[in-house]
Formats: structure tokens, C-alpha cells, sequence
């Protein structure tokens, strides 16, 4: 039976459309310089991603599972499939989890964590599969910073020579800096960390990804006396067992008139530089 010239023209007309659809879509996203910082909801875990004058992909953390990969079929261009650079904060699986799913998916150019030795057959893994795929893996810590287009991020913490049992103590904390715009990532720092920075690295922050999912041993006073934060981010999982975030902290954010996002209540938190506070 032969197919009707209907049909045929239909489908011809049909494809047409879709690529000049694609075609002014991408055309629309390449003259586009906006740059967005995307706090991904993975439930009870960390991953933010910053698309840096819509050219460069930098993925922090990428949560406990392959939920990192719907956030990123979100908000990254579906023709752009590599990520310049990926940090890893510390060694948590809710913060390194995803990257084994992602790495089968994007391709990964640099790869940046913590100097500190984790016996998590888990992790060992990740970290061999990084290397099988000639990714530039490397340690950064404290004082060190990188320029991204017009950006910069500045590594607050941890001190090249730090000895502790807590892992969490080794979360690197580091912001990322645009103009007068600032962000600083925290991952699950504690009040070791926290009461170590500078009054200047904790000046003027636009927002502040909140330690350890809003966990009562993360924030505490001092950091927010002397940080002027306008709005706090908090990635927490619904209904999570750890009681994530602590009305404590929710009260010392509120105390300051500080404006609280949460993944588990809002999603995906997205801001564009041209709406950011």
C-alpha cells in the first residue's frame, strides 16, 4: 500500500518548522550574555549551576543521584553538552553522587575538589572513571582563585595544611564574583570554617548557598553579624530524616530580614544577573 502525498508533504512541512524552531532558538541563545545562577532541587543534597555570559557551564556539586541531569536538561542549552568546570566541595555523596551518572552524559574539561583522603569505594570509583577520561583533576584550597570570561571565583577555605576528623571541616568555601554581584557557596561548612574568613571575603554578598542544608551546626551568629546577605539559598530535601533546616537557623535568617529560598519548597531556585538583589 503506498503512502499517501499527504502524509509525506505533512511530515516534510512538519520537520521544517521544527528546525527553523531550533534554528531561532539557538540563534536567540548565542547573541544572549546573561549570566544565571541556578540552585538545582535534588532533594536532600547540594548542586548549583552557573552558566557564565551564557558561554561557560560551571556545575558545583551534583547532588546524591542522577537528579542533577533533570536539572541540567532544564536550564543548560540542549545543544551545548560539555562542562567546563566541575568543583566538587567535599566528599559527601550528597554532593558527588550525581557525577557518575553525569559524566556518562557531558563532557567534563576540569574537575576541582578538596585534598583529603576518603576511603568511600564509591568515591574511589569516581575518581578512577575521572581519570579514565583524561579530565583535568586537581586539589585547590584557600587563596587560590580562577577567572571565568569577566568573572572570578576566590576560594575562601580549606587552608592547604589543615588537620581534622570532621570531614565537613574540609568543605571548600569560595565565591563567585561578577561585577557587584556575589554569591558564596558554602557547601557543609562548619563554625570552624565559617568563623575563619576575613571580614573582606564575607562583605557585600548577594547570596549565600547556606552550610549543610540548613543544619543547626552549619550558620551560626558571628558569620551572619558580620556578612550583609540579601537573600539566603537553603537545598534541602522534602520531609528529609535529619529535620533539614533547623527552625534555629530559619529564626536567625528571619531575625536578619533576610529573604530564604528552598529547593524543597521552591524547586529549582534560578537567578539572572539582570533580576539578581
Amino acid at each position: 500500500m503506498n503512502e499517501s502525498p499527504i502524509n509525506k508533504r505533512s511530515l516534510a512541512f512538519t520537520a521544517t518548522v521544527s528546525l527553523l524552531i531550533a534554528f531561532s532558538l539557538f540563534i536567540i541563545n548565542y547573541f544572549n550574555r546573561t549570566t544565571k545562577v541556578v540552585f538545582c532541587d535534588v532533594g536532600q543534597g547540594d548542586s548549583a549551576y552557573i552558566r557564565v555570559n551564557n558561554r561557560v557551564d560551571v556545575l558545583i556539586d551534583a547532588g546524591p543521584n542522577k537528579e542533577v541531569l533533570s536539572c541540567l536538561g532544564r536550564h543548560m542549552p540542549f545543544w551545548d553538552r560539555k562542562i567546563e568546570i566541575a568543583i566538587l566541595s567535599h566528599h559527601d555523596k550528597d554532593h558527588y553522587g550525581g557525577y557518575i551518572y553525569l559524566l556518562d552524559r557531558y563532557k567534563v574539561d576540569n574537575f576541582l575538589t578538596v585534598d583529603y583522603h576518603f576511603d568511600s569505594s564509591t568515591y574511589k570509583k569516581l575518581v578512577k572513571k575521572i581519570k579514565s577520561m583524561n579530565i583535568n583533576y586537581r586539589f585547590v584550597s584557600k587563596g587560590q582563585s580562577f577567572t571565568v570570561i569577566d568573572s572570578i571565583f576566590r576560594l575562601y577555605w580549606p587552608p592547604i595544611d589543615l588537620k581534622s576528623y570532621d570531614s565537613n571541616d574540609f568543605s571548600l568555601i569560595f565565591s563567585f564574583d561578577k561585577n557587584d554581584f556575589r554569591v558564596l557557596f558554602s557547601g557543609d561548612s562548619t563554625p570552624l570554617a565559617l568563623n575563619s574568613l576575613s571580614d573582606q571575603s564575607i562583605k557585600n554578598i548577594n547570596i549565600l548557598k547556606v552550610p549543610h542544608h540548613g543544619s543547626k551546626n552549619g550558620l551560626n551568629k558571628k558569620f551572619l553579624d558580620l556578612a550583609d546577605i540579601k537573600v539566603a539559598v537553603i537545598s534541602v530535601g522534602k520531609n528529609n530524616s535529619y529535620g533539614h533546616p533547623s527552625k534555629k537557623i530559619l529564626d536567625m535568617l528571619k531575625a536578619k530580614n533576610i529573604v530564604i529560598k528552598r529547593t524543597d519548597i521552591d524547586g529549582d531556585i534560578v537567578f539572572k544577573l539582570k533580576e539578581l538583589p
